[in-house]
């Protein structure tokens, strides 16, 4: 019995699923394409029993949000996915606890590298442990991340109505934040909910 529960908790571990998230690059794909290239990665990574959560698309880069059994080998991804794009970095997830001015210093390079899945993910382990006003104001900062990220996604509707949710976040919040200029975030954003156009922008 002992040497039975030995052998499935040593597969258990020879089959665990690591989260990582795989760029491509993108040379011709734009956000409404998202859902294309996610069928099409699934198609040729079936196989591997991986499962991708989903594609977004940014200026430079298609991003792949994967989980990859341990077992597989890193090089074999990547030449199946090299029909898509060639892969320029692949970064493995794992939750750490960062201190604030770290986590607001990584989250705003992420957001101006387009990397907006990452950027909300950061930032909420430092939402957790803010109250009032700055706790709405990151709430609106992780709102707009998390909008853009479905703007990746092509979906444009849901992107607008996160966006205007952010907005309500960010009502009572000025001026500068750890180098974060909200009153130009506030502007992109309304610009962007009045037009109901959607586009990338650093901040």
């Amino acid at each position: 019995m002992v040497c039975s529960t030995y052998r499935q908790q040593n597969r258990d571990m020879a089959n665990q699923l690591l989260r990582y998230m795989v760029y491509l690059k993108n040379e011709k794909y734009l956000p409404q394409d998202a859902s294309s290239i996610l069928s099409l990665s699934r198609n040729i990574l079936q196989d591997y029993k991986i499962i991708i959560r989903d594609a977004r698309i940014a200026t430079h880069f298609v991003e792949l949000d994967m989980s990859i059994p341990s077992t597989v080998e890193i090089e074999k991804i990547k030449s199946k996915l090299s029909g898509i794009g060639s892969i320029v970095e692949i970064d493995r997830i794992v939750e750490t606890d960062l201190d604030k001015k770290i986590s607001l210093k990584m989250a705003r390079e992420l957001f101006n590298n387009e990397k907006y899945w990452k950027t909300h993910e950061v930032l909420e382990g430092t939402w957790k442990h803010t109250q009032g006003d700055e706790r709405a104001l990151l709430n609106g900062i992780i709102l707009v991340a998390a909008a853009l990220v479905h703007y990746q996604k092509g979906e444009q509707a849901i992107c607008i109505s996160i966006l205007k949710r952010a907005l309500v976040k960010l009502n009572n919040a000025y001026g500068n934040y750890h180098d974060i200029d909200i009153d130009s975030l506030k502007s992109q954003v309304t610009n962007m909910v009045n037009s109901a156009k959607v586009s990338s922008f650093k901040i």
